[in-house]
Protein backbone atom coordinates (compact mmCIF):
# COMPACT_ATOMS: atom_id res chain seq x y z
CA UNK A 1 0.00 0.00 0.00
CA UNK A 2 1.41 3.20 -1.04
CA UNK A 3 0.55 6.93 -0.03
CA UNK A 4 0.26 9.53 -2.22
CA UNK A 5 -0.03 12.62 -0.13
CA UNK A 6 0.83 16.01 -1.83
CA UNK A 7 1.62 17.48 1.15
CA UNK A 8 5.06 18.86 1.66
CA UNK A 9 7.01 22.01 2.45
CA UNK A 10 6.63 22.96 -1.22
CA UNK A 11 2.43 22.39 -1.36
CA UNK A 12 -0.06 23.96 0.83
CA UNK A 13 -3.17 22.44 1.68
CA UNK A 14 -6.47 23.72 0.17
CA UNK A 15 -9.04 23.60 3.67
CA UNK A 16 -12.18 24.14 2.45
CA UNK A 17 -15.09 23.37 4.74
CA UNK A 18 -17.80 21.69 3.21
CA UNK A 19 -21.09 22.92 3.25
CA UNK A 20 -23.93 20.10 3.71
CA UNK A 21 -24.88 19.76 7.15
CA UNK A 22 -26.84 17.14 8.84
CA UNK A 23 -29.71 19.22 9.41
CA UNK A 24 -31.98 17.14 7.54
CA UNK A 25 -31.51 14.42 10.16
CA UNK A 26 -31.48 16.49 13.54
CA UNK A 27 -33.45 19.29 13.25
CA UNK A 28 -37.40 19.01 14.00
CA UNK A 29 -36.50 14.55 14.66
CA UNK A 30 -38.27 12.75 18.17
CA UNK A 31 -35.78 10.27 19.67
CA UNK A 32 -38.78 8.25 20.42
CA UNK A 33 -36.48 5.10 20.93
CA UNK A 34 -33.60 7.26 23.03
CA UNK A 35 -33.83 5.11 26.21
CA UNK A 36 -33.74 1.61 24.36
CA UNK A 37 -31.27 1.56 22.41
CA UNK A 38 -28.25 1.28 24.57
CA UNK A 39 -26.54 -1.98 23.89
CA UNK A 40 -28.57 -2.57 20.78
CA UNK A 41 -27.10 -3.40 17.61
CA UNK A 42 -26.88 -3.14 13.65
CA UNK A 43 -30.20 -4.39 12.33
CA UNK A 44 -32.50 -3.91 15.01
CA UNK A 45 -35.63 -3.33 13.93
CA UNK A 46 -37.83 -0.63 15.70
CA UNK A 47 -41.67 -0.59 15.55
CA UNK A 48 -43.62 3.02 15.82
CA UNK A 49 -46.92 2.80 16.32
CA UNK A 50 -49.71 5.03 14.34
CA UNK A 51 -52.81 4.92 16.90
CA UNK A 52 -56.58 4.11 15.76
CA UNK A 53 -59.71 5.59 16.41
CA UNK A 54 -63.46 4.92 17.10
CA UNK A 55 -66.13 6.25 15.15
CA UNK A 56 -68.00 9.61 15.01
CA UNK A 57 -71.54 10.00 15.77
CA UNK A 58 -74.44 12.06 16.64
CA UNK A 59 -76.81 11.06 19.08
CA UNK A 60 -76.78 9.36 22.49
CA UNK A 61 -77.67 5.68 21.39
CA UNK A 62 -74.53 3.94 20.98
CA UNK A 63 -76.00 0.41 20.28
CA UNK A 64 -76.03 0.65 16.46
CA UNK A 65 -73.83 -0.24 13.72
CA UNK A 66 -71.58 -2.29 16.37
CA UNK A 67 -68.38 -1.39 18.30
CA UNK A 68 -65.32 -0.91 15.62
CA UNK A 69 -61.89 -2.80 17.04
CA UNK A 70 -58.68 -0.56 17.33
CA UNK A 71 -56.19 -1.60 14.64
CA UNK A 72 -52.90 -0.24 15.29
CA UNK A 73 -50.86 0.71 12.19
CA UNK A 74 -46.97 -0.16 12.62
CA UNK A 75 -43.98 1.53 10.77
CA UNK A 76 -40.72 0.16 11.58
CA UNK A 77 -37.29 1.59 11.61
CA UNK A 78 -33.99 -0.57 11.26
CA UNK A 79 -30.61 0.51 12.68
CA UNK A 80 -28.14 1.07 9.93
CA UNK A 81 -24.78 1.16 9.71
CA UNK A 82 -23.09 3.47 7.47
CA UNK A 83 -18.75 4.03 7.00
CA UNK A 84 -15.87 5.32 4.92
CA UNK A 85 -12.85 3.64 4.76
CA UNK A 86 -9.43 4.89 3.81
CA UNK A 87 -5.88 2.86 3.54
CA UNK A 88 -2.49 4.11 4.13
CA UNK A 89 1.30 2.69 4.82
CA UNK A 90 2.65 2.73 8.02
CA UNK A 91 5.02 6.19 7.09
CA UNK A 92 1.92 7.88 8.08
CA UNK A 93 2.82 9.46 10.99
CA UNK A 94 6.78 10.27 9.32
CA UNK A 95 4.74 12.68 6.43
CA UNK A 96 3.99 16.49 7.52
CA UNK A 97 -0.06 15.35 6.35
CA UNK A 98 -2.25 17.02 8.69
CA UNK A 99 -4.25 13.73 9.80
CA UNK A 100 -7.23 16.08 11.09
CA UNK A 101 -8.09 18.34 8.50
CA UNK A 102 -6.77 16.54 5.53
CA UNK A 103 -8.21 13.04 6.38
CA UNK A 104 -10.69 12.94 9.25
CA UNK A 105 -12.37 15.88 8.17
CA UNK A 106 -13.68 15.70 4.87
CA UNK A 107 -13.99 11.43 5.06
CA UNK A 108 -16.24 12.35 8.40
CA UNK A 109 -18.49 15.02 6.19
CA UNK A 110 -18.32 12.39 3.55
CA UNK A 111 -20.17 9.97 6.10
CA UNK A 112 -22.63 12.84 7.06
CA UNK A 113 -23.20 12.96 3.45
CA UNK A 114 -23.66 10.03 2.39
CA UNK A 115 -25.98 9.42 5.61
CA UNK A 116 -28.44 11.92 4.58
CA UNK A 117 -28.19 11.01 1.08
CA UNK A 118 -29.31 7.77 2.12
CA UNK A 119 -32.17 8.60 4.22
CA UNK A 120 -33.60 10.67 1.33
CA UNK A 121 -33.04 8.24 -1.54
CA UNK A 122 -33.39 5.12 0.27
CA UNK A 123 -30.57 2.15 -0.59
CA UNK A 124 -32.65 0.05 -2.86
CA UNK A 125 -30.69 -1.86 -5.33
CA UNK A 126 -28.01 -1.61 -3.31
CA UNK A 127 -25.76 -4.41 -2.13
CA UNK A 128 -24.61 -3.70 1.26
CA UNK A 129 -22.98 -6.45 3.65
CA UNK A 130 -23.33 -9.08 0.16
CA UNK A 131 -26.92 -8.54 0.15
CA UNK A 132 -29.13 -6.32 -2.62
CA UNK A 133 -31.25 -4.02 -0.57
CA UNK A 134 -35.00 -5.00 -2.16
CA UNK A 135 -36.64 -3.06 -0.39
CA UNK A 136 -37.84 0.93 -0.67
CA UNK A 137 -36.93 2.38 2.63
CA UNK A 138 -36.59 6.48 1.35
CA UNK A 139 -37.82 9.47 2.49
CA UNK A 140 -38.42 11.01 -0.72
CA UNK A 141 -41.98 10.10 -1.73
CA UNK A 142 -43.08 9.33 1.83
CA UNK A 143 -45.51 12.05 2.00
CA UNK A 144 -49.33 12.40 1.88
CA UNK A 145 -49.66 15.63 -0.22
CA UNK A 146 -47.49 17.90 -2.67
CA UNK A 147 -48.10 21.33 -3.18
CA UNK A 148 -46.51 23.07 -6.65
CA UNK A 149 -46.31 26.40 -7.98
CA UNK A 150 -44.32 29.61 -8.69
CA UNK A 151 -42.40 31.97 -6.03
CA UNK A 152 -43.65 31.23 -2.35
CA UNK A 153 -47.28 29.73 -3.45
CA UNK A 154 -46.36 25.83 -2.84
CA UNK A 155 -44.36 26.69 0.72
CA UNK A 156 -47.55 28.88 1.90
CA UNK A 157 -49.65 26.36 0.66
CA UNK A 158 -48.03 23.49 2.47
CA UNK A 159 -47.26 25.28 6.16
CA UNK A 160 -50.88 26.54 6.16
CA UNK A 161 -52.20 22.75 5.45
CA UNK A 162 -49.75 20.95 7.77
CA UNK A 163 -50.64 23.86 10.22
CA UNK A 164 -54.44 22.86 10.07
CA UNK A 165 -53.10 19.17 10.71
CA UNK A 166 -51.06 19.58 13.34
CA UNK A 167 -50.18 22.81 15.96
CA UNK A 168 -46.15 21.34 16.39
CA UNK A 169 -43.72 23.37 15.00
CA UNK A 170 -42.47 23.18 11.80
CA UNK A 171 -39.31 22.47 9.51
CA UNK A 172 -38.59 22.68 5.68
CA UNK A 173 -35.73 21.06 3.95
CA UNK A 174 -35.54 22.63 0.23
CA UNK A 175 -33.51 22.28 -3.41
CA UNK A 176 -30.91 25.30 -2.64
CA UNK A 177 -32.24 26.67 -6.22
CA UNK A 178 -35.06 27.29 -4.86
CA UNK A 179 -33.88 30.42 -2.44
CA UNK A 180 -32.25 31.58 -5.70
CA UNK A 181 -35.17 31.14 -7.64
CA UNK A 182 -36.98 33.43 -5.12
CA UNK A 183 -34.34 35.50 -4.51
CA UNK A 184 -34.32 37.03 -8.17
CA UNK A 185 -37.57 38.15 -7.46
CA UNK A 186 -36.36 40.01 -4.73
CA UNK A 187 -37.59 38.11 -1.98
CA UNK A 188 -36.07 36.36 1.07
CA UNK A 189 -36.22 34.51 3.70
CA UNK A 190 -36.69 36.58 7.34
CA UNK A 191 -33.47 36.19 9.25
CA UNK A 192 -33.32 33.70 12.49
CA UNK A 193 -31.00 32.52 14.83
CA UNK A 194 -30.64 28.83 15.94
CA UNK A 195 -28.21 26.33 18.49
CA UNK A 196 -25.00 26.56 16.30
CA UNK A 197 -25.61 22.92 16.13
CA UNK A 198 -28.73 23.08 14.11
CA UNK A 199 -27.80 26.57 11.98
CA UNK A 200 -25.90 24.94 9.30
CA UNK A 201 -27.92 25.52 6.53
CA UNK A 202 -30.38 27.76 7.73
CA UNK A 203 -31.80 29.88 5.79
CA UNK A 204 -34.03 31.93 8.08
CA UNK A 205 -38.46 31.48 8.23
CA UNK A 206 -41.28 31.99 6.14
CA UNK A 207 -44.14 33.00 8.91
CA UNK A 208 -42.82 30.69 11.70
CA UNK A 209 -41.12 27.75 9.57
CA UNK A 210 -37.66 27.15 9.56
CA UNK A 211 -36.31 26.19 6.36
CA UNK A 212 -33.20 24.69 5.60
CA UNK A 213 -30.75 24.31 2.27
CA UNK A 214 -30.07 20.39 1.58
CA UNK A 215 -28.63 19.35 -1.56
CA UNK A 216 -30.12 16.21 -2.00
CA UNK A 217 -33.38 17.12 -2.48
CA UNK A 218 -34.14 16.11 -6.28
CA UNK A 219 -34.59 18.35 -9.18
CA UNK A 220 -37.24 16.96 -11.63
CA UNK A 221 -37.53 17.87 -15.05
CA UNK A 222 -40.98 17.77 -17.00
CA UNK A 223 -40.95 17.49 -20.43
CA UNK A 224 -43.03 18.97 -22.92
CA UNK A 225 -43.55 15.40 -24.52
CA UNK A 226 -44.34 13.50 -20.94
CA UNK A 227 -47.00 16.73 -20.42
CA UNK A 228 -48.51 16.14 -23.39
CA UNK A 229 -49.09 12.93 -22.96
CA UNK A 230 -50.22 13.41 -19.45
CA UNK A 231 -53.02 15.12 -20.55
CA UNK A 232 -54.48 12.95 -22.44
CA UNK A 233 -54.45 9.77 -19.43
CA UNK A 234 -58.31 8.66 -18.66
CA UNK A 235 -57.33 5.59 -16.69
CA UNK A 236 -54.87 3.93 -14.58
CA UNK A 237 -54.10 0.71 -13.11
CA UNK A 238 -52.83 -0.04 -9.12
CA UNK A 239 -50.25 -2.96 -8.17
CA UNK A 240 -48.34 -3.19 -5.09
CA UNK A 241 -44.76 -4.45 -6.09
CA UNK A 242 -44.26 -6.39 -3.14
CA UNK A 243 -40.85 -4.10 -2.16
CA UNK A 244 -42.36 -1.56 -0.47
CA UNK A 245 -42.97 -0.10 -3.91
CA UNK A 246 -46.47 0.14 -6.57
CA UNK A 247 -46.44 0.75 -9.76
CA UNK A 248 -48.88 3.17 -11.16
CA UNK A 249 -49.67 2.40 -15.06
CA UNK A 250 -50.95 5.54 -16.47
CA UNK A 251 -53.11 4.57 -19.64
CA UNK A 252 -54.61 6.38 -22.53
CA UNK A 253 -57.63 4.98 -24.53
CA UNK A 254 -56.49 1.25 -22.57
CA UNK A 255 -52.75 2.11 -23.72
CA UNK A 256 -49.63 3.20 -21.50
CA UNK A 257 -48.55 6.80 -22.60
CA UNK A 258 -45.46 6.70 -24.67
CA UNK A 259 -43.63 8.04 -21.61
CA UNK A 260 -41.37 7.14 -18.82
CA UNK A 261 -42.34 8.26 -15.53
CA UNK A 262 -39.32 10.00 -13.80
CA UNK A 263 -38.34 10.15 -10.18
CA UNK A 264 -39.72 12.97 -8.83
CA UNK A 265 -42.82 13.20 -10.61
CA UNK A 266 -45.78 13.89 -8.46
CA UNK A 267 -49.89 13.11 -9.82
CA UNK A 268 -52.51 13.68 -7.65
CA UNK A 269 -56.35 12.27 -8.91
CA UNK A 270 -59.87 13.91 -8.35
CA UNK A 271 -62.06 12.70 -5.63
CA UNK A 272 -59.19 11.51 -3.73
CA UNK A 273 -58.11 13.26 -0.36
CA UNK A 274 -55.60 13.35 1.79
CA UNK A 275 -56.35 12.64 6.06
CA UNK A 276 -55.41 14.11 9.01
CA UNK A 277 -53.73 12.45 12.09
CA UNK A 278 -57.49 10.86 13.26
CA UNK A 279 -58.22 9.94 9.32
CA UNK A 280 -60.55 12.61 8.52
CA UNK A 281 -60.74 14.11 4.94
CA UNK A 282 -58.27 17.31 4.42
CA UNK A 283 -58.99 19.91 1.72
CA UNK A 284 -55.90 18.68 -0.03
CA UNK A 285 -55.62 15.87 -2.78
CA UNK A 286 -53.65 13.04 -1.78
CA UNK A 287 -50.43 12.99 -3.89
CA UNK A 288 -48.53 10.17 -5.46
CA UNK A 289 -44.96 11.13 -5.32
CA UNK A 290 -42.39 8.84 -7.81
CA UNK A 291 -39.62 7.33 -5.62
CA UNK A 292 -37.58 6.21 -8.64
CA UNK A 293 -37.75 6.09 -12.31
CA UNK A 294 -40.32 4.33 -14.38
CA UNK A 295 -38.79 1.63 -16.42
CA UNK A 296 -41.17 1.72 -18.62
CA UNK A 297 -43.26 3.56 -20.38
CA UNK A 298 -46.66 4.55 -18.87
CA UNK A 299 -45.33 3.35 -15.59
CA UNK A 300 -45.08 5.34 -12.15
CA UNK A 301 -42.93 4.16 -8.83
CA UNK A 302 -44.60 5.01 -5.95
CA UNK A 303 -44.33 4.06 -2.09
CA UNK A 304 -46.79 1.49 -1.87
CA UNK A 305 -50.37 1.68 0.59
CA UNK A 306 -50.57 -0.55 2.91
CA UNK A 307 -54.30 -2.17 4.20
CA UNK A 308 -53.87 0.19 7.34
CA UNK A 309 -52.72 3.31 4.82
CA UNK A 310 -55.96 1.92 2.74
CA UNK A 311 -58.99 0.50 4.40
CA UNK A 312 -58.24 1.69 8.09
CA UNK A 313 -59.99 4.71 10.38
CA UNK A 314 -57.66 7.04 12.43
CA UNK A 315 -54.67 5.65 10.50
CA UNK A 316 -55.82 5.74 7.42
CA UNK A 317 -54.20 8.13 4.40
CA UNK A 318 -56.59 8.99 2.24
CA UNK A 319 -60.67 8.91 1.35
CA UNK A 320 -63.33 9.45 -0.57
CA UNK A 321 -65.04 12.66 -0.81
CA UNK A 322 -66.93 11.68 2.15
CA UNK A 323 -64.59 10.65 4.34
CA UNK A 324 -65.10 7.17 4.21
CA UNK A 325 -62.31 4.30 3.34
CA UNK A 326 -62.08 3.20 0.05
CA UNK A 327 -63.03 -0.27 0.50
CA UNK A 328 -62.85 -3.12 3.20
CA UNK A 329 -59.94 -4.94 2.17
CA UNK A 330 -56.69 -3.93 0.88
CA UNK A 331 -57.80 -5.65 -3.07
CA UNK A 332 -60.91 -4.03 -2.73
CA UNK A 333 -59.34 -0.45 -2.02
CA UNK A 334 -56.63 -0.54 -4.68
CA UNK A 335 -59.62 -1.54 -7.18
CA UNK A 336 -61.13 1.08 -6.02
CA UNK A 337 -58.40 3.54 -6.58
CA UNK A 338 -57.87 2.92 -10.40
CA UNK A 339 -61.70 3.04 -10.46
CA UNK A 340 -61.59 7.01 -9.71
CA UNK A 341 -59.87 7.23 -13.17
CA UNK A 342 -62.06 7.10 -15.63
CA UNK A 343 -61.68 10.23 -18.16
CA UNK A 344 -59.52 12.98 -18.94
CA UNK A 345 -58.70 15.41 -16.69
CA UNK A 346 -59.24 12.78 -13.46
CA UNK A 347 -55.75 13.19 -13.05
CA UNK A 348 -53.89 16.26 -11.91
CA UNK A 349 -49.84 16.18 -13.08
CA UNK A 350 -46.98 18.30 -12.90
CA UNK A 351 -46.95 20.80 -16.56
CA UNK A 352 -43.67 21.03 -18.21
CA UNK A 353 -40.72 22.59 -16.69
CA UNK A 354 -37.78 22.31 -13.84
CA UNK A 355 -39.37 21.87 -10.57
CA UNK A 356 -36.57 22.14 -7.42
CA UNK A 357 -37.64 19.50 -4.72
CA UNK A 358 -37.84 20.05 -0.95
CA UNK A 359 -40.13 18.59 2.09
CA UNK A 360 -41.70 20.63 4.99
CA UNK A 361 -42.83 18.66 7.99
CA UNK A 362 -44.22 18.63 11.72
CA UNK A 363 -41.59 18.22 14.29
CA UNK A 364 -41.73 14.52 15.28
CA UNK A 365 -43.05 13.20 12.32
CA UNK A 366 -39.20 12.57 11.80
CA UNK A 367 -36.98 9.51 13.74
CA UNK A 368 -33.43 10.39 14.00
CA UNK A 369 -31.53 8.24 16.53
CA UNK A 370 -27.48 6.92 17.09
CA UNK A 371 -25.92 4.39 18.61
CA UNK A 372 -23.73 5.94 21.36
CA UNK A 373 -20.75 3.21 21.15
CA UNK A 374 -19.93 0.22 19.15
CA UNK A 375 -18.39 -3.35 19.99
CA UNK A 376 -15.30 -2.78 17.54
CA UNK A 377 -12.96 -0.70 20.58
CA UNK A 378 -9.56 -0.67 20.68
CA UNK A 379 -6.47 1.99 21.41
CA UNK A 380 -6.82 3.71 18.04
CA UNK A 381 -11.18 3.95 18.45
CA UNK A 382 -11.75 8.12 18.43
CA UNK A 383 -15.74 9.11 19.30
CA UNK A 384 -16.93 12.50 18.07
CA UNK A 385 -20.12 14.40 17.60
CA UNK A 386 -20.63 16.23 14.46
CA UNK A 387 -22.91 18.38 13.94
CA UNK A 388 -25.40 15.97 16.03
CA UNK A 389 -23.73 13.39 14.15
CA UNK A 390 -21.93 10.35 16.20
CA UNK A 391 -19.12 9.45 14.33
CA UNK A 392 -16.45 6.70 15.14
CA UNK A 393 -12.64 6.67 14.18
CA UNK A 394 -11.49 3.38 14.41
CA UNK A 395 -7.99 1.79 12.52
CA UNK A 396 -7.18 -1.79 12.02
CA UNK A 397 -3.50 -2.18 11.59
CA UNK A 398 -1.76 -4.87 9.44
CA UNK A 399 2.22 -5.24 10.94
CA UNK A 400 3.56 -7.39 8.37
CA UNK A 401 1.70 -5.84 5.30
CA UNK A 402 2.59 -2.38 6.55
CA UNK A 403 -0.81 -0.75 6.04
CA UNK A 404 -3.47 0.92 8.33
CA UNK A 405 -7.23 0.97 7.59
CA UNK A 406 -9.24 3.62 8.71
CA UNK A 407 -12.48 3.62 9.18
CA UNK A 408 -15.07 5.91 10.05
CA UNK A 409 -18.65 4.19 11.02
CA UNK A 410 -21.98 5.81 11.99
CA UNK A 411 -24.89 3.36 13.03
CA UNK A 412 -28.02 5.30 12.65
CA UNK A 413 -32.14 4.90 12.52
CA UNK A 414 -33.42 7.43 10.64
CA UNK A 415 -36.72 7.53 8.67
CA UNK A 416 -40.27 8.81 8.77
CA UNK A 417 -42.66 8.04 11.31
CA UNK A 418 -46.22 10.04 9.92
CA UNK A 419 -46.51 10.97 6.54
CA UNK A 420 -49.62 12.30 7.52
CA UNK A 421 -47.31 15.06 8.81
CA UNK A 422 -44.88 15.93 5.82
CA UNK A 423 -45.53 17.84 2.28
CA UNK A 424 -43.87 17.87 -0.87
CA UNK A 425 -43.18 21.27 -2.06
CA UNK A 426 -41.93 21.47 -6.19
CA UNK A 427 -41.12 25.15 -7.06
CA UNK A 428 -40.79 25.62 -10.98
CA UNK A 429 -38.15 27.66 -13.05
CA UNK A 430 -40.83 30.16 -14.27
CA UNK A 431 -40.68 32.99 -16.80
CA UNK A 432 -41.63 35.34 -14.00
CA UNK A 433 -37.84 34.97 -12.68
CA UNK A 434 -34.84 36.47 -14.26
CA UNK A 435 -33.05 33.84 -14.80
CA UNK A 436 -33.15 30.45 -15.74
CA UNK A 437 -30.87 27.68 -13.96
CA UNK A 438 -29.83 24.72 -15.61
Amino acid sequence: MANDFKTSRKTELVALRAAEAAGYLTVGSAKYFKDQLKGKRNGTTFEFVIPDVGTFARGIDISAGGTPDLKEKKVAKQILAENVKVGTNILEKVTDVNWDKEVAKPNGKLLINGTVKDAIDGVKGQTIDGVTVTDYDGDWGDTNTAFAGIGYGPLTAAQNYLASVSDEAQYAFINPLINAKLSETGDSFKPSSADPIFSKGLLGKLGETEYRSCQFMPLVSVSTALATAMATVDGIAYVDNGDKTATITLSASGTAIAQKIPKGFVIWINGLYATDLVGMRTSALKAFVAVEDGANNGEMIVKALTAEDLIGRGNKLLCKADGSALGTSKSAAETALAGMVSAVGDVKFLEAGNWFGGQIRVDGAYEFEMLDEIDASNADTERADNEGVIVFQNRAIDVLKGSNVTRWSALVMAGIVEPRCVATVLVRDADTNKVHLV
